[in-house]
């Protein structure tokens, strides 16, 4: 068996994007079986989450995994424990996956050098989520009538890039998948890296839709990693870099990784719209989370041989 660690989507490939598709597909029809049966599975999320732990928790029991579940109240970490001391004991203990979400920025990349077990990135600060953004393509694929249907589509990511690591997993993502992809952003939210990905920047909801984004990809704003005000009012911001009903043209897709701010994002009545992809990412989040463990444990292998 050989661990396979899944902490960023950086530098990953087409074909690696394809693999993970096919996996959550034969899954979800069945074909997968309880191929996690016999491994254990270390959930250790040290910041608040609701669709990412329960959908990684049903996917590894589903698939036959042993679960245990860690938090930073119920771990040594609220009695000063360092995480690199966590998931050494973790490690000890004979982990074989270790699915770990952290407010801090590297910390997956951090665990994973202290343990031999494959270390799965469930959000780092304003790092990584790899996960999300893999689902999301699964999510949409599945929406546009398959995985190859993707290339040569616009996707315009709108809202606070800046604290988002969803956006910097579903960037490269959708950009290796084919997608073209717009950044719809104050300046402010903007990060530095920006520059870096050569993306068009466009300043309202309006104008990615001229653009002729298909997909509005919106992100929540996250007020808790702000330090200071960074937009002149949410109602302001809502007028610019939040999805209504008068945004609903055929063929556009509106996506978010949740939870939704509603009224400031997506208008109340949008989110549940028929043209809203919100649930189809939720339930995506199964399929491919089993997927995705099953091939960091090497389980794919290990039925295969």
């Amino acid at each position: 068996m050989s661990a396979r660690d899944f902490i960023s989507l950086e530098n990953v490939g087409r074909e690696e994007l394809l693999e993970v598709m096919e996996l959550a597909r034969d899954q979800e029809e069945g074909r997968l079986g309880r191929l996690l049966e016999g491994r254990t599975v270390c959930l250790a999320f040290f910041e608040p989450s609701t669709r990412t732990a329960a959908s990684f928790e049903l996917a590894a029991r589903r698939a036959g995994a042993d679960v245990v579940s860690l938090s930073s109240g119920t771990s040594s970490i609220s009695k000063g424990e360092s995480l690199v001391d966590t998931v050494v004991t973790l490690d000890r203990l004979g982990m074989d996956a270790l699915i770990i979400r952290h407010p801090a920025a590297g910390a997956a990349s951090l665990a994973s050098r202290h343990t031999s077990a494959a270390v799965v990135n469930a959000g780092d600060g304003c790092g990584q989520h790899p996960t999300q953004a893999l689902l999301d393509l699964y999510a949409l694929g599945k929406s546009l009538g398959g995985f190859e249907e993707l290339a040569g589509r616009r996707a315009a990511i709108v809202g606070d890039i800046l604290h988002s690591r969803v956006a910097r997993s579903v960037i490269p993502a959708f950009g290796t998948a084919g997608i073209e992809v717009s950044l719809v952003a104050p300046a402010t939210l903007l990060p530095r890296e920006a520059d870096v990905w050569r993306l068009p920047v466009l300043g309202s909801v309006d104008e990615a839709l001229e653009w002729g984004a298909e997909v509005l990809y919106m992100l929540r704003l996250q007020k808790e990693r702000m330090s200071g005000a960074l937009v002149p009012s949410v109602a302001e911001y809502a007028r610019y870099y939040g999805v209504g009903r008068r945004h609903l043209r055929p063929g556009v897709r509106v996506m978010h990784p949740g939870p939704v701010n509603r009224g400031v994002e997506i208008a109340s009545d949008v989110v549940l719209d028929g043209s809203s992809l919100i649930p189809d990412q939720v339930s995506a989040g199964i399929a491919v989370r089993t997927a995705v463990l099953a091939l960091a444990t090497g389980s794919v292998e290990r039925a295969a041989a």
